[in-house]
């Protein structure tokens, strides 16, 4: 995924973002002093313990799955600290997750149509919100990358945690504010059950329903998910709204995303109206990081997945806590699925990809390796997974992961193809 400098540097490792982070985290009583995030030992003794835990439960290192649990009230930790260390270590990467694809989307187009919001802005949920890590990434990739949400906007923030959900609450409304936005945050102190629905049936309609790593902590099968989640946009999503989730890039995570995304097609297909109840009819349609609705090429082998990877300057206290956990987060792996509720064609959604879906468009869905004069990576399109190579330019760079190459010719087996030609690579 290509992100532009100018978002990167939203983040560090300059002081701006730091400064914003130990403010609120001063507001709530997380610091006690601004020197804090200098002190190795005060990282060590007060943070570095509880990122582990957290990170333990969210790789799954402890068989254990985040929804088991209200892991913002772990037994081993202090659920203050433990705040803080997710709100310092977590959220800003998760963060930036959400504004790259909210960039992706910028680069290859989107653009909400005129006249679409209403005069006070913009509505917006965020499911699972936690610190909002999800709604404050959007206001990065707007403030970087218009798509034509307006500056005023009222954010539903819904979290089962009382006191991480005044965090997020707290944090948009500062960060969004730096921004240059004026974004207000409502929180719901609600625990999601997927049996009740994602959302209350009286709850209004929404332009944007987001989710940051929270469908994994769902149990319930990928197919029930995605029954509620369809259910769910039909009745809360406005026309020519957009739906994102974004979750781990863990292998069983990331196949089940793929798994939801498979499901909602079937969904689609099953209850596409016919004939003339289906003329001017919004459809819901797969924008990223599929180029169409064709079968997903990661799902046919059983032990594959597909995610993406995008990387950034962390805050420098930021360097600090890997260097203290043995983490690395210079590059910030996830997956992700786009959904449009649209009466327009694919070719309007995503304009600099043409005309879309096509059988000659395909994205790298895994990183290039230089081979002698050749670049290798794998591909998906319509046809499915491929493995290919292709003789770069040098001065140009070997495509990267998240690419597109638009009109190629593909010829070879699947296992070994070779793009012979190509318009270019978006």
């Amino acid at each position: 995924m290509r992100v532009p400098v100018s978002l990167t540097d939203r983040f560090g490792p300059g002081p701006a973002y730091a400064d914003l982070l130990t403010a609120c985290a001063l507001e709530e009583g997380l610091l006690t002093s601004a020197e804090d995030l200098a002190s190795r030992r005060f990282l060590a003794r007060s943070v570095v313990p509880h990122i582990e835990t957290l990170s333990r439960l969210f790789n799954r290192l402890d068989d254990a799955t985040p929804g088991d649990q209200n892991y913002w009230r772990h037994a081993s930790s202090h659920s203050k600290n433990l705040r803080l260390a997710y709100f310092l270590a977590f959220l800003p990467p998760n963060q930036f997750r959400m504004a790259s694809v909210w960039n992706e989307l910028h680069r290859l187009g989107f653009r909400f149509p005129e006249g679409m919001f209403p005069e006070g802005g913009f509505r917006a949920v965020e499911l699972g919100a936690g610190p909002a890590a999800g709604a404050s990434g959007i206001a990065a990739g707007e403030a970087n990358g218009p798509l034509g949400l307006p500056a005023r906007g009222e954010w539903q923030l819904v979290e089962r945690d009382l006191a991480a959900l005044k965090l997020g609450e707290r944090w948009l409304s500062s960060f969004s504010s730096s921004q240059g936005l004026s974004w207000r945050a409502q929180g719901h102190h609600r625990r999601v059950e997927l049996k009740d629905g994602f959302l209350p049936p009286a709850a209004p309609r929404f332009h944007l329903w987001i989710s940051s790593f929270f469908l994994n902590e769902l149990k319930e099968p990928s197919d029930r998910i995605a029954e509620a989640l369809s259910a769910c946009w039909e009745r809360h999503l406005e026309d020519e709204g957009l739906a994102i989730l974004v979750e781990p890039a863990l292998q069983a995570q990331s196949r089940r995303l793929l798994e939801i995304r498979a499901a909602l097609l079937k969904r689609w297909e099953d209850n596409e109206p016919k004939g003339r109840k289906a003329q001017g009819r919004a459809r819901f349609q797969v924008l990223l990081p599929c180029l169409g609705h064709q079968a997903c090429g990661a799902l046919a082998k059983e032990d594959d997945w597909c995610h993406e990877q995008t990387e950034w300057w962390r805050p420098n206290y930021l360097r600090k806590l890997d260097e203290l956990t043995g983490l690395d987060r210079r590059a910030l792996p996830f997956s992700y699925l786009v959904v449009a509720r649209t009466r327009r064609a694919p070719a309007e959604l995503l304009p600099a990809l043409g005309a879309w879906p096509s059988p000659s468009t395909y994205r790298l869905v895994s990183p290039s390796h230089a081979e002698g004069k050749d670049a290798e990576f794998y591909l998906c399109g319509q046809a499915g997974k491929r493995r290919a190579r292709y003789r770069y330019e040098k001065e140009a760079g070997k495509p990267q992961r998240g690419d597109i190459l638009l009109e190629a010719e593909l010829v070879g087996a699947p296992e070994a193809s070779r793009v012979q030609a190509l318009s270019r690579i978006v």
